[in-house]
Parts: C-alpha cells; sequence; structure tokens
C-alpha cells in the first residue's frame, strides 16, 4: 500500500505540474518595430517627397508608428505644407523629435514638429521662427509718384498681411488639433518666437523633451494616439526595434543640391565654363561641363529661398571679369568684379525665410579668391599674347638676322631662319657673307640691310 499510495502522489504532482504550466501566462509576442527617417536640411520638394513615401512603406511593412528625426533650418512653404498634411492624415501614429543635439526646428521646421502625434525635442534643441518669407515686395511710395503708386503700395500690403494670416491661422489649426499651444503657435509665426527645449515644454509645445531616442521611445511606450478615422492605437514602443527607412538615391540627389554653398559653386562653374567656350569655340568640354551646372543651379535656386538681387550681383561680377579680358583697365574691372560677386554671394539667400539658410563665410571667401586666382591668370595670359612677338608672315621674319649667301647689289640671296630667300638690300652693297637683318618684305624678296657692328668686319676684309 505504501507503495501504492506513493504511486498515487507522484501521478497527482506530475497532473498538477502540467497543468500549472499549460494555465501559466504565454510569453508575450515582440513589439512591432518602430520605423524611423531624418528630415535634415533645407525643406525642400524631395523632402516631402521622401516623407510620404515613408508614411506609405512603414504602413505596409506593419510598422506600429513613425519616428521623424527632425533638424532643419526652414525652406520653402509648398513643401512644407505638404509634409503637414501627411502627418496630419498618417495612417499609422507618428512622433516627432528635434534631434541631435544643437539641432533645430525654425520656419518650416516648426509645423513639421508641430504636426506629430506625439512632439518631442532633445534637450539642447530650439523651436520657431515660422515667420514666412515676404512673397510680395511693398513698393515704397514717393510724395510725388501720385495715388497709383500708393495704391499699388496697399494692395501689396494688404497681400503680405494675407498671407501672414493664412500662415498663422494654419499653424494654430496643427496646434489646436494636437492639442497643443495654439497662441504660442502664432506669435512663433507673426512674431518669429524662438524657445528652447524646456520653455517649449513648458508652455505645451512639444510633449515631452528626451536625451535619446532610447529614452524618447521608454517615454512613449503606453500612450494612446489617435488617428484620422477616429482610431485609437496605444504604442508599445520600449524595447521595439528600430528600423530606419533611407532615402533614395534619387531623394538624396535632389535634396543634396538644395545647398546654398552648392548654389554658388555651380554658378561660378558655370559662368567659367561658358566663357571658356565663348572664348575659345570647340573646345566642347568647357561648354558642356558649364551648361550642366547652370542646369544644377537653376534647380537649386528653385529649391532654395534666392535672393534674385544676389543672383544679379553674382553674374554682373562675372560679366565684368569677362570684359577685363577683351578690355584691360589695369585691374579695376577685376577689383569692381570681384566685390560685387562677394556681395552677390553673401546675399545670394534670402534670409527673411529663414536666417539659418545662408551661403558660408568660407565657401565665399574660397570663391571669391579662386575667381580672383582664376583671372589673374587669364588676364595675363592675354596680355602676354597682345604683348608676344608675332612669329609668322612677315611680320615673323622683321628683325631676323641671317647671313648673305651671294653679293647684294641691291639683289641676292640671304639665308634666314635656315631657308634660301631672294632679297635686296635697302642701304647699300653688302658682300657675301655678311651678317643681314630684315627689314620688310616684298612679295617673297626680303628687304635687309647689313647687320649693325659689321661695317668693321667689311673694313678689315678690304684692307
Amino acid at each position: 500500500m505504501n507503495g501504492t499510495h506513493r504511486l498515487v502522489l507522484l501521478l497527482w504532482c506530475a497532473a498538477l505540474v502540467c497543468l500549472s504550466g499549460a494555465a501559466g501566462p504565454a510569453a508575450a509576442p515582440p513589439a512591432a518595430p518602430v520605423a524611423m527617417i531624418r528630415i535634415e536640411g533645407a525643406i525642400d520638394v524631395p523632402t516631402a517627397e521622401y516623407l510620404e513615401r515613408s508614411l506609405e512603406q512603414a504602413h505596409e511593412q506593419g510598422a506600429q508608428c513613425l519616428l521623424v528625426l527632425v533638424n532643419t533650418p526652414g525652406g520653402l512653404g509648398s513643401p512644407m505644407l505638404k509634409m503637414s498634411r501627411a502627418l496630419l492624415n498618417a495612417p499609422l501614429p507618428t512622433i516627432t523629435y528635434v534631434y541631435p543635439a544643437g539641432g533645430f526646428a525654425i520656419s518650416a521646421g516648426t509645423y513639421i514638429v508641430l504636426s506629430g502625434n506625439i512632439a518631442a525635442m532633445h534637450p539642447a534643441t530650439t523651436i520657431g521662427g515660422a515667420h514666412p518669407v515676404q512673397l510680395i515686395p511693398t513698393a515704397s511710395p514717393q510724395g510725388q509718384e501720385g495715388q497709383d503708386e500708393k495704391a499699388k503700395a496697399a494692395e501689396a500690403s494688404a497681400m503680405e498681411e494675407k498671407i501672414l494670416n493664412t500662415f498663422a491661422e494654419q499653424a494654430k489649426v496643427i496646434a489646436k488639433v494636437r492639442g497643443r499651444n495654439a497662441e504660442w503657435a502664432d506669435q512663433a509665426v507673426r512674431e518669429s518666437k524662438v524657445v528652447s527645449a524646456e520653455e517649449a515644454l513648458e508652455l505645451n509645445v512639444v510633449d515631452l523633451v528626451a536625451s535619446d531616442i532610447g529614452d524618447l521611445l521608454r517615454q512613449v511606450d503606453g500612450r494612446t494616439v489617435s488617428l484620422p478615422e477616429g482610431k485609437q492605437v496605444t504604442l508599445h514602443t520600449k524595447g521595439a526595434p528600430i528600423v530606419e527607412i533611407a532615402a533614395t538615391a534619387r531623394e538624396r540627389f535632389l535634396h543634396t543640391l538644395a545647398n546654398p554653398d552648392l548654389l554658388l559653386v555651380f554658378l561660378v562653374l558655370a559662368g567659367l565654363g561658358i566663357m571658356f567656350e565663348l572664348k575659345a569655340p570647340g573646345g566642347i568640354l568647357p561648354g558642356v561641363i558649364g551648361g550642366l551646372c547652370l542646369l544644377l543651379a537653376l534647380y537649386s535656386m528653385s529649391a532654395l529661398p534666392v535672393s534674385y538681387a544676389g543672383v544679379g550681383l553674382v553674374a554682373f561680377g562675372m560679366l565684368l571679369l569677362i570684359a577685363e579680358v577683351k578690355v584691360p583697365s589695369h585691374g579695376v574691372l577685376t577689383v569692381g568684379g570681384i566685390t560685387s560677386f562677394a556681395l552677390g554671394a553673401v546675399l545670394l539667400m534670402d534670409t527673411t525665410v529663414s536666417p539659418a539658410i545662408r551661403v558660408s563665410w568660407q565657401v565665399i571667401v574660397v570663391m571669391s579668391v579662386l575667381m580672383l586666382l582664376f583671372f589673374i591668370f587669364v588676364v595675363g595670359a592675354a596680355i602676354s599674347a597682345h604683348r608676344r612677338k608675332v612669329d609668322t608672315g612677315e611680320e615673323g621674319l622683321r628683325h631676323e638676322y641671317g647671313k648673305a649667301v651671294s653679293a647684294l647689289d641691291p639683289t641676292g640671296q640671304v639665308l634666314v631662319e635656315g631657308e634660301l630667300w631672294r632679297a635686296r638690300a635697302v642701304s647699300g652693297a653688302i658682300r657675301e657673307g655678311e651678317k643681314v637683318e630684315v627689314v620688310g618684305q616684298e612679295g617673297l624678296t626680303l628687304l635687309v640691310q647689313r647687320r649693325a657692328g659689321e661695317t668693321g668686319t667689311e673694313q678689315s676684309s678690304a684692307n
């Protein structure tokens, strides 16, 4: 019996263990991945295409949300509004994060950050300054210009006010939809207010401040966000894998072109290439390079807030430098050209869009020095060419020295530059073997005279 009891007891224990294992909690399924993209540099058309494609791709791949890292000085209004609409109507939750340390979301970047379901900032970042560019210049009526000029100025002022109100209201609507500070959004547009991450958190401009991406995902874990159709989604981002969606080669190339420094380089190369082709037709390669750089510069100008006054000064400076080659002015045109070029480079970007979008001083200095050195070389070569002795035709033979092969009294033959010529003495007879100097040419007959210093030789021979 004791053995039987022990066997039954063992069977009961085994059953209890199996039942407890079956009733225990199942292992939690792995969290869905977090898709991530980086918005860096000026906001342009390729940037908007990148964001739209990434939202669609992240949704198709089953990502639980899209994390958008933002570090931008601003950009064009149309792509900005397109990106804002894409975030507001995204098919999955979106997290906008101003990152890394030292980054900012200025101008257009402010709209993009405000449009995310969850907005966050790194502690060492800033946001704001969303005042729109002055799209229509205001006329400056003078006292004697009459009512027409005043009417035009009033109309332009009214249009600017309408544009400002439109952008300010759009920022307020975005902030209200996302439950954030609409009053500050209005001030960011109308007064170009800029705040730090801590101030933004206090003012309810953003939802949280995170030290890095891992900290951000830990803080948003468990939060519930609403999608456009009213669907509620709870995030499980703590420890979730991050899958970065990279920009395509085309998107990277076109976005790279939207660079103020590259625009100035393209303008310089285009001007030099075209100038070379005009100066020496048939070179082909300089003209091709100049044409390609001009097309790339035109694209950059369409993707950047360009000041056409700056473009005009750059072009005028290059024209002055080209004119120096044709009309030497003892450096006056060169100095004027370099000055105009440098001023145009400084004013090339319209900084009312975003103060951060400008050509760097290093590039301006390097390009100005390059232009100066290049034209010093070109102008020097042109002056040398003008001064160089002609070495062909009649001018090429003038003042050349030779030797009388036969007596010239007054005609005979001379040897000049290794060739026999029929020659005529223009200042007295010349004996055979004497040195002669060419002073002119009549058809195929050279006009020669006894070389200076040969008289003594002739007299010695006579003695």
